[in-house]
């Protein structure tokens, strides 16, 4: 599929929708705003308008006025599908891959196939995760825990000019709820197999009327571990989490509002459960020493057998304030955020009763950004947005190996001091009715300095080191945006050609410190359209892209004009990624209604260092199909009572684990259910399972060489109660 293709398709499906609206045209136009904002009106109910803050305006936006590719998650579907972090958003989002990495609090996030596989923490995010308006320096503390929120955006492809770090794969934003001028809370308590519990509360309390008011939310989680160790016939991969998030509002006026917001959360337990593979999976290879020592791989795909049980402590604060004053017609905007996070692990990573590989990680982040913008409307040819930004973040990170029963054990340590500001604007202009035109820029300055201790430089207990360095890393991009969208009745025509880049600098994984890489770059290519048929009971949105990347960042065997071959980070490849994506929720009674959504994943290498033909390598954990189904039903009862259900399933294509392609994923499907009632008191009962077919999948894996293969399995079948009061 070539770009013409792309867009001969595009124009087909475009054509297709408005022919179909075109016979509900007469009866939406005479459809008042208000009651297109109810679920439930004289004509029967209606689908959900759920409003986004993703492109900064001066107000919010119906996500299907919104001319890109986003998928909006209110707090009402978050709790409805029982979502508990942002691995669960990823399976309802085509194109979307929101998996953890092969440690604890680490994530590597994908979307349309761009992303990072690995845990080397100088490497900057492809996806990235703004938490109240703060963007996430790092991959590192937590998968995004989401209790007590307003909601959640996924805008796919890059975001080159209107947020503070630009990324070439997406944009996640998360949103906590946010203190309200009444009083209100609720307590929650669960219990579920494999020994969960967890407790939840939050409170809601305006301290003086209309000016001020304060919330804070609380949840405690402990389960003890889905897998059997079988040297010790014990429960392995136990998790203990505590999450802490008080907020304050202060409206001293009409036009002004000053937002407080902390968090503190914490995990400790086990670390990410590896389950050594032998025999493995490389044709003719050599034995590994799991297999030279009669290790084979247990037949229950969640028995596992370690050498060391390992430990998992992460502790993330964050703190945030934001201010919106309403000022010469438009609003300006202030958001400060600040973040530390601080992980020690210990993996046997081998996972096998081989002392093959057992890692330990100590990792120290902390970061602090400040943006401010303006956005105005002006009458109803112009809207813009225009700001600043600065960021920083210092990373402390240090490594220990014990390989080979002991017979290598080796430090490393590194440290990276990073800066950066940037300058961004983006306006819509619509010179005639119903035609509007975007155009945006950004300018960003990265500057980077690291100094690096590599394997064999520090003691395996990380207190002597001799380090090289520092070595500095500056570089500045200008990334454009020009998009065009057409508003017929109830469909929506965009399409639009970004820019964006990925920031280079230094690999801090354990090798010399040699010369930077330098910036990753991608021009987007989009069209879609979004609609709302049938009396908004019928809602299809289609979107299209092609994706040019030149110099992409990969860990290979490279030649450096300083160490000579090594292995580390390189501009190693240029590469297409196109696809499609489509979304569909339908009203198919009064209290039936379904959702679903297909993603399709086109990802060639053109170039590859040292790869002969490039175009046969696949990406990393990147599935061809990924697609969603779900039935929700809701009734209200004569005795004021109410039920809901809601029944899932997400299948995930094929995909490899390593660049060489030698370990790969089957293709999967994880059904979830679950089963509301709620009382007219507002108290809910809620029963549910996920993965009930108990599909063995692993997000995770790698290959270790001579040292034996690994995976990181899901969860497997789990199910639980819930009761939640509300007041």
């Amino acid at each position: 599929m070539n770009r013409k293709s792309v867009l001969s398709v595009g124009v087909a499906l475009a054509a297709i929708v408005w022919a179909n609206d075109s016979a509900f045209a007469q009866a939406a136009a005479g459809q008042s705003a208000a009651a297109q904002d109810n679920l439930s009106t004289e004509a029967g109910a209606q689908l959900e308008e759920i409003v986004v803050i993703g492109r900064k305006r001066a107000r919010a936006e119906d996500v299907q006025e919104t001319p890109l590719s986003i998928t909006a998650f209110s707090a009402g579907q978050l709790d409805r599908a029982v979502v508990e972090d942002l691995v669960d958003v990823g399976r309802m989002t085509p194109n979307a891959s929101l998996q953890p990495s092969s440690q604890r609090g680490i994530q590597n996030f994908s979307i349309r196939g761009m992303g990072i596989s690995g845990s080397t923490p100088s490497d900057e995010p492809a996806v990235g995760i703004f938490q109240d308006g703060v963007y996430w320096g790092s991959n590192y503390g937590a998968v995004g825990d989401l209790f007590d929120m307003e909601g959640v955006e996924v805008l796919r492809g890059p975001q080159g000019t209107l947020f503070g770090r630009n990324v070439t794969g997406g944009a996640l934003t998360v949103r906590s709820a946010r203190p309200r001028n009444e009083f209100e809370g609720s307590i929650g308590a669960g219990v579920g197999n494999y020994g969960l519990f967890e407790g939840s509360a939050v409170v809601n309390a305006p301290i003086v009327t209309d000016v001020l008011a304060a919330r804070l939310a609380v949840q405690a989680r402990t389960f003890d571990g889905y897998f059997t160790d079988t040297n010790t016939n014990s429960d392995y991969g136990k998790s203990t989490t505590y999450l802490v998030r008080p907020s304050i509002k202060f409206t001293p006026s009409a036009d002004l509002d000053i937002t407080l917001l902390g968090e503190w959360y914490s995990e400790e337990g086990d670390p990410t459960v590896a389950r050594g593979i032998a025999p493995n999976t490389i044709p003719g290879g050599p034995l590994t020493l799991p297999e030279r020592e009669g290790y084979v791989t247990p037949k229950d795909y969640w028995h596992v057998s370690p050498n060391a049980r390992g430990y998992n402590d992460i502790d993330v604060k964050f703190a945030m304030m934001e201010l919106n004053w309403q000022v010469a017609g438009g609003v300006l905007t202030s958001i400060s955020g600040y973040r530390d996070v601080r992980t020690r692990v210990e993996t046997d990573y081998d996972g096998t009763p081989s002392r093959g590989f057992l890692q330990q990680i100590q990792y120290d982040q902390d970061q602090f950004s400040t943006e401010l913008r303006y956005a105005r409307e002006v009458g109803e040819w112009l809207s813009f947005t225009v700001g600043g930004y600065y960021f920083e973040q210092d990373i402390h990170f240090g490594e220990a190996r014990d390989l080979n029963n002991g017979l290598t054990r080796l430090g490393t340590r590194s440290v990276l001091d990073n800066s950066s500001y940037a300058f961004f604007a983006e306006a819509d202009i619509t010179p005639i009715e119903n035609l509007t035109v975007t155009l945006g820029a950004r300018y960003t300055d990265e500057t980077k300095t690291a100094s690096a201790a590599p394997f064999g430089s520090c003691s395996f207990d990380l207190l002597t080191c001799t380090f090289t360095g520092p070595r500095k890393y500056s570089d500045g991009n200008f990334s454009p945006k020009l998009g065009v969208s057409y508003q017929m009745d109830n469909v929506l025509l965009f399409a639009s050609v970004t820019r964006g880049y990925r920031s280079g600098g230094f690999s801090l994984r354990g090798t010399p410190l040699i010369e930077p890489y330098q910036s990753e770059t991608v021009t987007a290519y989009e069209g879609g359209f979004k609609s709302d048929l049938l009396d908004r009971r019928l809602r299809f949105n289609a979107a299209l892209f092609y994706n040019e990347y030149s110099n992409l960042q990969r860990t290979v065997l490279g030649v450096s004009p300083e160490a000579g071959v090594i292995q580390s980070v390189f501009n190693a490849a240029d590469a297409t990624v196109q696809g499609l994506e489509l979304e569909l929720t339908a009203i198919l009674t009064d209290e039936l209604s379904l959702n679903a959504a297909y993603g399709y994943t086109d990802a060639d290498y053109k170039t590859f260092i040292g790869v002969p033909n490039p175009e046969d390598r696949q990406f990393v954990r990147v599935p061809r199909h990924t697609g969603t189904i779900a039935l929700n039903y809701e009734r209200q009862l004569e005795n004021g009572s109410s039920i809901a259900a809601r029944v899932s399933a997400n299948y995930t294509g094929a995909y490899y684990y390593d660049d060489p392609n030698l370990l790969r994923q089957d293709n999967y499907t994880l059904i979830d259910a679950s089963l509301s009632y709620t009382l007219p008191s507002d108290i809910t009962f809620t029963i549910y399972g996920k993965n009930l077919s108990e599909e063995e999948y692993s997000p995770w894996g790698s290959t270790l060489g001579a040292l034996g293969q690994n995976l990181f399995p899901g969860a497997p079948r789990t199910f639980g109660a819930r009761v939640t009061a509300r007041f």
